[in-house]
């Protein structure tokens, strides 16, 4: 028998055949429901002792091995917790995307506010992190990863600051608007550009107030991503500076830009026209929205 009738505990015949053996994961799995608390928080010293979670990553992509450590979590010690939550972060830039995926499904289950800080540096650190993978498994702490990332914004190089704002972009954190509004004045057009995508994240009279400079930018390219997002984002308000950019700009890319949602404004407008007054008096869009 592996427990003593009535109170479960283990045999110490079983305890000193796990001393020697490692469980498979199906076997852990199998008795954890009927372990009383001091049984398992003895198999999770004994787990930290003897490695067990160090072999379990190596199977990760398998659910039971998963499982196992998600079981054992909560018992094993503070040290040994923390160097499987780095462990998992490391296993996000596994050359395998099934392992990768596991780890962050792992990482999602385990739900420890220790693993952000890691992670937010490792992901910094290393462009090889997948930003999409990264954000899943912050997505339960948007809020607390957006403060870290408006704190350490300001003193990171440029590759880091686009990394950031990809995650802002992603984790959507009402700290958003703080990194916005120094991104938008960066010196490099490639995040100017990323900031002009991410400002679809802040509220109207926010928006409005970070695209409006990035629509007189020197590069084109600038200023077609900030009449996208205006486009998308900045409802009737955008108009008139949709319709100042189609008529002044030079750029192909931005005249295109303003007139594909200029277009459609048009449409709509002529369509409320209709539905309200019968008919369509040929009002400018400007003019209608505007005045």
């Amino acid at each position: 028998m592996l427990f003593s009738k009535g109170n479960a505990k283990f045999t110490p015949s079983v305890m000193r055949k796990w001393q020697a053996k490692q469980p498979k994961a199906a076997k852990l799995l199998q008795l954890w429901p009927v372990m009383n608390d001091e049984d398992k928080q003895a198999v999770g010293r004994l787990a930290d002792v003897s490695k067990w979670p160090d072999t379990y990553l190596t199977q990760l992509t398998e659910p039971q091995a998963a499982d196992a450590l998600a079981e054992l979590w909560p018992v094993l010690p503070e040290q040994a917790q923390e160097k499987l939550l780095h462990s998992l972060i490391a296993l996000l830039l596994d050359k395998a995307k099934p392992v990768q995926e596991a780890a962050a499904n792992l990482l999602l289950r385990l739900a420890d506010e220790r693993m952000i800080s890691p992670l937010i540096v490792a992901a910094l650190k290393d462009e090889t992190y997948d930003i999409t993978l990264v954000s899943k498994v912050l997505t339960g702490f948007s809020e607390k990863s957006g403060r870290i990332l408006a704190m350490v914004y300001s003193g990171v190089n440029t590759a880091e600051k686009k990394r950031i704002l990809q995650l802002v972009g992603q984790l959507r954190p009402a700290t958003s608007t703080e990194i916005l509004q120094f991104a938008v004045l960066e010196p490099e057009a490639e995040l100017r550009i990323l900031a002009a995508k991410t400002s679809a994240l802040a509220p109207p009279p926010d928006l409005l107030t970070f695209l409006a400079p990035l629509v007189q930018d020197p590069e084109n390219s600038v200023r077609a991503a900030a009449c996208e997002t205006l486009g998308r984002c900045g409802g009737t308000a955008a108009v008139p500076i949709l319709q100042a950019a189609f008529n002044n700009d030079e750029a192909w890319t931005v005249k295109s830009m303003c007139a594909s949602f200029l277009s459609k404004w048009e449409e709509q407008l002529a369509q409320q026209i209709l539905l309200d007054e019968g008919e369509s008096h040929g009002s400018s869009l400007v003019e209608r929205v505007s005045g």
